[in-house]
Formats: structure tokens, sequence, C-alpha cells
């Protein structure tokens, strides 16, 4: 994935205030040197004088002949035209002169007092505006940089927030937060989304524990319906059985025995739902941990459980050889519980496999038991597995062991192997070393 060059608001605010500063600078120059050629335009060539011509015949003094010329350095043809008769238009023969003649040059100094109402009235506009036009072109420019600044690079951040703060103070975390400025506020927008992701994470987390603790609760009623059915029945047996004189002492043996095996079954599951309670107050304590070697010794430990059944066990190992942390104690008691449940109903055998994905270790185990009811595989999400009727396993460890795993950052999926029998997966968090 390309990574997205982000600029600073600062960068782009200069930026922003030197192409307006460069632009206002540009229009102010080409409307003062406009304004300029107008005014120059106007008024007359600074650069003209008046060329005066008397000529003279004899006594006699001829008329004065009025020329403009434009001193550029160059020279130009005058047409010398007398009242007698003409010069030719160019001298080229400067021997060639008929009679005497004075002359007289006067400078032509431009004024504005030349010019006719309307030339004077396009001057002193001129003249206004080269020293307004540049303010107004100043003011304005700073303006549409403010303007453009807000919207282009503000806005959309800031709109984007506020309509993640109304989701959020709705508690509506269905959403995107998506900004489509890369600068301090799109990483602030960024912020936000990690933040909803969050919340949103701990809410469905936070959702599925209240349904689990539901569930729960409602299996805890439904299974100690049954040893307080059995208790009731006991009791009204013997109040029926005493007034009428029947209660022998065997029979009152029997019902003390019964009453005494239900309240320990109540007692037991009562210490298991409290042991379930202070497993989600467990610490992760990291520790490292050699691979293979560290899945051999765990294999082995639990291998021991299937030998009083005769059970054939088989592992498999697609690790790397290298070093782990995780919390060892928390990966044996899981391993352990799963292990145990897979022996409890397998036939045979039961296999375990253990993969390193990435950042995850896995740890499946397979067995060829009858596998999990359709029932229990509806209710795979929730904390409270329970398939013994009789009551010796109340079905926590399982949910013990999910419950362990997701605080190792990880989880615990159980299902049926296309030939038949249960499989559990267990995967928990791991950092490679």
């Amino acid at each position: 994935m390309e990574k997205v060059r982000t600029r600073s608001l600062r960068a782009e605010f200069s930026i922003a205030v030197a192409v307006t500063l460069l632009v206002i600078l540009l229009a102010s120059a080409l409307t003062v040197w406009g304004c300029w050629k107008v005014r120059r335009w106007l008024l007359p060539n600074p650069d003209m004088v008046a060329l005066y011509i008397g000529e003279k015949r004899g006594d006699r003094e001829g008329g004065w002949t009025r020329y403009e010329i434009e001193l550029d350095g160059k020279a130009q043809p005058i047409t010398w035209i007398s009242d007698e008769w003409s010069k030719p238009d160019i001298l080229e023969d400067s021997d060639f002169l008929v009679g005497e003649a004075e002359f007289s040059i006067e400078s032509i100094e431009p004024s504005i007092a030349q010019l006719n109402s309307r030339q004077r009235a396009v001057y002193t506009a001129a003249g206004i505006l080269m020293g307004v036009l540049p303010i107004i072109f100043f003011i304005v420019g700073v303006l549409l940089c403010a303007i453009w600044f807000y919207r282009k690079r503000l806005a959309p951040a800031i709109t984007v927030l506020d309509d993640a703060t109304r989701h959020i103070s709705e508690q509506d975390l269905d959403f995107n937060v998506e900004c489509p400025v890369h600068n301090e506020l799109g990483r602030l927008c960024g912020s936000f989304e990690k933040m909803r992701r969050a919340l949103y994470d701990n809410n469905l987390k936070l959702w599925r524990s209240i349904e689990e603790r539901r569930t729960m609760q409602a299996s805890v009623a439904h299974d100690l319906r049954n040893p307080l059915s059995i208790m009731e029945g006991t009791l009204e047996h013997l109040r029926v059985l005493a007034p009428a004189g029947e209660l022998t002492g065997d029979k009152l043996d029997d019902a003390l025995e019964s009453l005494t095996v239900t309240a320990k079954r109540m007692e037991r599951y009562t210490d298991y739902i409290r042991d379930l309670s202070a497993i989600e107050d467990t610490e992760i304590t990291m520790t490292e941990a050699a691979l293979p070697d560290f899945l051999r010794e765990a294999a082995e430990g639990v291998r021991v459980l299937a030998e009083p059944k005769g059970l054939t066990v088989s592992d498999f190992y697609d690790v790397p050889e290298g070093v782990i942390e995780l919390d060892r104690e928390i990966f044996y008691r899981v391993l352990e519980n799963a292990f145990s449940n897979a022996v409890r109903y397998a036939k045979s055998w039961v296999e375990l496999a253990f993969e390193l994905r990435r950042e995850t270790l896995l740890a499946k185990i397979t067995d060829d038991g009858p596998g999990f009811s359709a029932e229990m595989l509806k209710k795979k999400s929730s904390l409270y597995y329970s398939e013994d009727a009789s009551g010796e396993h109340m079905g926590l460890g399982l949910a013990t062991s999910k419950i362990l795993c997701e605080l190792h950052g990880g989880g615990l999926k159980i299902m049926n192997a296309p030939e038949g029998g249960a499989v559990v997966e267990i995967t928990v968090a791991v950092k490679k070393i």
C-alpha cells in the first residue's frame, strides 16, 4: 500500500500565503504599469522639442516655422518651405544654402494643462487607480486566501470530526471516519477512527459478554432446577411418609443420601460459577518459550490424560524453530481443558496439531468421538457448554478456556470434522523474538 504523503498545516498555509502575495504583486505591477502607460500616452512626449526656423532675405525677414522633433539621437530630415522658394526635402549638400536663417530650440514640457477635460479625467483616474488597486488587490487576495484555505484545508476535517462527534454522542458507532486532507487534522481524523473502532470493538465485546452472561444465567437456572426438584420431591416424600409412620430407617437413609448428593452437586456448581468469574480478572504474564520444544513438552504433559482410556495420541508441528513470548500457564491450562474434553468423548484416538501463523499460535485438538450436537454448535459463541446430563461435568472447561484465550488475544472455536468427531481450535497471540 502506497504511503500517503502528508504536509503540515504550517507548510500549506505558508505556500498559500506565498502564492497569494506573488499573485498580488504581479497584479499590482501590471496595474501600475498599465496606468503609467495610459498617463504617458495622454501627456505630450517629454523627449519632444520645438525647433523654430526664422528665414532672412537680405534686409527682409521671413516668417518663423515651428517643427516638433523627438530627441532620440537620430538625424531626421526637415522640410523647409520658404515664402518665395523651397528647399529640397533633404539637403544632401551642406554647401547648398540659400539665404540666411535663425534657429531657436525650446523644450516641450508635458503638462496636464495641455489636456482636454476628458483626457484630464482619464489621467486623474489612472493616477488614483495606481494607488488604490494594489490596496484592493491585497485585501481581496488575503480574504480569498483565507476563504480558500478554510474551505479546502480546514472545513472538510472539521465537518468530519463534528459528524463523528455527533455519532459517538448518539452512541452510533456503525460509521467510518474518513478525511480527505493529509495534515494534522487528517491525522486527528485517523485518531478518531481508531477511537471509534476501539469503542465499537469494546461495545461489541461487552454486548457479547452480556449475551453470554444471559445464556449462562439461563443455563444455570435450568440446571439448578433439576437438583432443586429432586430436593423438593425428597422432602415432600418425607413429609408424606412421616405422618403415616412409614418412614423407616432405610427410607430415611436413602432420602438423606439423595439430599446430600444433590446438595454437593449444587455446591460444586456454585464453585464452578465463582471460579469462572475469577478467571476474567486473570493477568497475562508473558515469558519466553523455544519452539518447537515448548509445544512438544506441552503435548507430553497432556498425553497422560489419555492413558487410562488407552487412546492413541498423535501430534503434528507446523512451526519453525525460534523463540516466542506467551503466558505458559494460560496456554497449558487451555490446552489441558480442551484435551481432557476430547479424551472424555473420544473412542480410540485424539490428535494434536500446532501451527504458528505470524503472531498467532494455533492448537487444534481432534477426536473420533460423536462430535458436538447441533444445539451446542448453534450456541458455540456462549460461555456455557454442557451436554453432560449426569451433572458430574458442568461444561465450564471450554467456557474457561474461551475466556483465557480471549484474555491472551485469541479465541476458541468448536466444530465437527467432515469425517466425524469434534474439533476444538485454540488461538493465542504471541510475540516473536
